[in-house]
């Protein structure tokens, strides 16, 4: 008989893969609720190096993870014993220059019993949720914009700031930049 691997925590296991050389920055629904407020999420999102892929792609697979899906700037893996067992984890793969930008103005964040990852800052943060909420299915969803609209107040982000208008013409749909610009809305303060 086969001996069955314990569910791991995801988390945990990203923070551990720091021992071994391998650099993220934590993204997605936990680093908003270490910036601003807690929502649930039911995923690992790492921002990785894209040329480090295989590295993790190793790493997490002699934790007892499988690839689930991938594409050329993402990978999605799931705990193969059980699925439903561990969160799975998603690797966004970063070219090194937007790696680097994003890691150079993160936070580290203790995650309890000695751990620790890297977090965006909070405009790094609110542009890679606008850059998803281009996806009608993100958009609809609504969990992004509440996540950017959270984001600016916990941050007390001015929204006039050129930085963020920057982001928002850059990254944000026209849809998006109306529902932030309406009245009662985030940015019309």
């Amino acid at each position: 008989m086969m001996a069955r691997m314990a569910n791991p925590d995801s988390i945990a296991l990203a923070a551990g893969a720091e021992a071994e050389g391998l650099e993220a920055v934590l993204v997605g629904g936990n680093a908003v609720n270490l910036h601003s407020y807690f929502r649930t999420t039911f995923d690992v999102d790492l921002l990785v190096r894209e040329a480090d892929s295989e590295r993790w792609l190793f790493y997490f697979q002699r934790h007892g993870y499988a690839i689930f899906h991938r594409t050329s700037n993402f990978i999605r893996l799931h705990f193969a014993a059980d699925p439903a067992g561990a969160l799975p984890v998603d690797l966004m793969l970063a070219d090194p220059q937007t790696f680097a930008a994003i890691q150079r103005d993160s936070r580290r964040c203790d995650l309890g019993n000695g751990l620790s990852l890297a977090i965006p800052s909070p405009l790094h943060l609110i542009a890679m949720k606008l850059h998803s909420l281009r996806s009608p299915v993100r958009f609809e969803n609504g969990i992004d914009l509440q996540d950017v609209k959270h984001l600016i107040k916990a941050a007390k982000i001015d929204t006039s700031s050129k930085e963020f208008t920057n982001i928002t013409e850059r990254y944000a749909t026209d849809a998006t930049r109306k529902i932030l610009w309406e009245p009662g809305g985030e940015s019309s303060s």
